[in-house]
């Protein structure tokens, strides 16, 4: 197994150069090209059940490569992977806070957030639990598929029924209204930047566990390790879905939500480059 030998000053700049550079992919496209955000209410069930499908193929594999790896109980491994992929979606803490941040209503949202994160515990449950199961390619497909509709028509309707009487007990907190407006300033954009670290400290953490797991050749572990966050992140397939289905012309679409899709891959490329840009001379070990 490859020894990471890391100098995390170098580590650090590296992972504060990727929050800068992969945000910011998102923010010079929505205030200095006027990239309009997506509705992705456009998207059907179906199609939504493809990109979720994704998603939990890319956790199924991640999981598959790095588990031999970690020490430690079933419990311990659950907790794991439910962090990178709530941080890694933004769902741990980001989006639930700048939506509340933007609205005034940061409890509130915070509040609305838990149906989402338990769907997510039970996910990551189901993956950790199955992959030791699965030693061939079509069976974590098939695993994927199951998860994938656990989660949509299983999980989360019961979670988000289950907090209805919490969230109408507290909707006198429920925003009315949105303050932040573009252009962003200082007092969206620093927020914004500093909780973004969220997604990058995840990815970082799946780099530095699957980083020596992917292809010898770089270039070719570096599309791998893309097409993973892509795919666990709802972009490996989503901007196309957009740009058929969405209200516009498919390119006017496609950039919207495309944008997310390009942060995704700067973020996951300039990971892998600090990553290796802060490993000094790795060793193999048997």
């Amino acid at each position: 197994m490859l020894q990471y030998h890391i100098n995390w000053a170098k580590f650090g700049i590296g992972l504060f150069a990727a929050t800068i550079l992969s945000l910011s992919v998102h923010t010079v496209m929505l205030q200095g090209m006027d990239i309009a955000f997506p509705d992705l209410s456009v998207i059907d069930v179906p199609y939504q059940f493809i990109v979720r499908f994704c998603a939990a193929l890319g956790l199924i594999i991640f999981w598959d490569l790095v588990r031999e790896k970690l020490d430690g109980s079933f419990w311990k491994k659950w907790v794991l992977l439910f962090l990178i992929d709530a941080m890694l979606t933004e769902s741990l803490f980001r989006s639930a806070f700048m939506d509340g941040y933007c609205t005034n209503s940061i409890g509130y949202m915070l509040i609305n957030n838990v149906p989402k994160l338990l769907t997510i515990v039970v996910m990551c449950g189901l993956v950790v639990w199955c992959v030791p199961r699965l030693d061939k390619i079509h069976l974590k497909v098939v695993a994927a598929i199951v998860i994938a509709a656990i989660f949509m028509f299983v999980a989360s309707p019961l979670t988000s029924a289950a907090w209805k009487p919490v969230m109408e007990a507290i909707n006198h907190l429920a925003p009315k209204g949105e303050w932040c407006k573009l252009p962003y300033d200082a007092n969206v954009l620093i927020p914004a930047y500093i909780t973004f670290m969220e997604p990058v400290l995840a990815c970082a953490v799946m780099a530095f566990l699957v980083w020596d797991k992917l292809a010898k050749n770089r270039g070719l572990r570096y599309l791998i390790f893309t097409l993973l966050i892509l795919a666990i992140k709802f972009q490996l397939l989503m901007p196309i879905f957009y740009g058929v289905f969405g209200k516009g012309t498919f390119s006017v679409n496609l950039i919207s939500e495309g944008q997310f899709a390009l942060e995704a891959i700067v973020l996951s490329l300039s990971v892998g480059v600090a990553l290796e840009w802060s490993t000094k001379s790795p060793q193999i070990s048997n």
